[in-house]
């Protein structure tokens, strides 16, 4: 995993410049006051006020930043060491108190310690994790019994579709099942500008629903809800319509596109960590 995981980090940390200068991150407005929470990882969450929270694969630290804001004791964890770097300079920037921590989300407990209220990660994080159970593991791990574990992001049928730019529209290619790694090239990152990346090589995961459920359930974790959204707060597609709410859809096409899921860690299950 040794060649996946530097082969990312690379790309990731070369993103991080580029995305500190784009309009996507408007990192200039974030630190006037804005918020990089959008309103279903607002709702999902609920009042963090007093919560001790872990935001996993937390890139360089905005949202976690906006827990802060809110009243959240907010401890931050990503791979990318010039993202922490980052993080770090806007907490400073910003007067906030946060914490953050450079590890691989996998081995996250060889590098922090402590148990939190609230375990949250949101957007673009489970297509770059190659074992899904082993993150459920580390999310419970951190999780006091009670605690609830709060995730967003891409539908996993995302991996379905592709734009295609003969036809001007989507069309299904597949995977659905973990078969990965799935290796690609993109010469530019998702934020705007034209910026080439040179480490432009990624490898991702695909992960079904069965898979995050299993996971849970496999970790001492109730599923309390699962929702499914017919946008996205990204714009996936070229043909997608931009809506009052800042959301992406594709007109006359009922497909999900986003989904969220909340547990709560049993209070009579002792989650114990595997062997390495």
């Amino acid at each position: 995993m040794n060649e996946y995981f530097n082969t990312n980090k690379k790309n990731w940390n070369e993103r991080v410049g580029i995305h500190k200068k784009s309009r996507f991150y408007d990192v200039e407005g974030f630190i006037k006051g804005r918020s990089s929470l959008d309103r279903l990882e607002l709702e999902e969450l609920g009042d963090v006020k007093g919560k001790r929270l872990l935001h996993l694969q937390c890139h360089f630290g905005m949202s976690t930043l906006s827990l802060a804001r809110l009243g959240a004791e907010v401890t931050g964890a990503d791979f990318s060491d010039k993202a922490i770097e980052l993080a770090k300079e806007l907490t400073e920037q910003t007067g906030l108190k946060a914490e953050f921590v450079c590890s691989n989300v996998l081995e996250l407990d060889e590098h922090l310690k402590g148990e939190y209220d609230i375990v949250f990660a949101s957007y673009g994080v489970f297509c770059w994790i190659n074992d899904l159970n082993r993150w459920f593991e580390i999310a419970s791990y951190f999780l006091k019994p009670g605690g609830e574990l709060v995730i967003l992001d891409g539908h996993p049928t995302n991996h379905l579709f592709e734009y295609n730019e003969e036809k001007k529209e989507i069309e299904m290619i597949g995977p659905y099942f973990n078969n990965g790694p799935h290796r690609y090239v993109e010469d530019n990152t998702y934020t705007d500008g034209d910026e080439k990346l040179v480490n432009n090589v990624e490898y991702e995961w695909a992960h079904p629903v069965s898979e995050f459920i299993n996971s849970a359930v496999k970790n001492g974790l109730r599923i309390k809800s699962f929702k499914e959204y017919p946008f996205m707060s990204w714009n996936r597609y070229p043909n997608m319509v931009k809506n009052d709410e800042g959301y992406w859809y594709l007109e006359g096409k009922d497909l999900p596109f986003t989904f969220s899921m909340k547990c709560v860690k049993e209070k009579f299950i002792l989650t114990l960590l595997s062997d390495k």
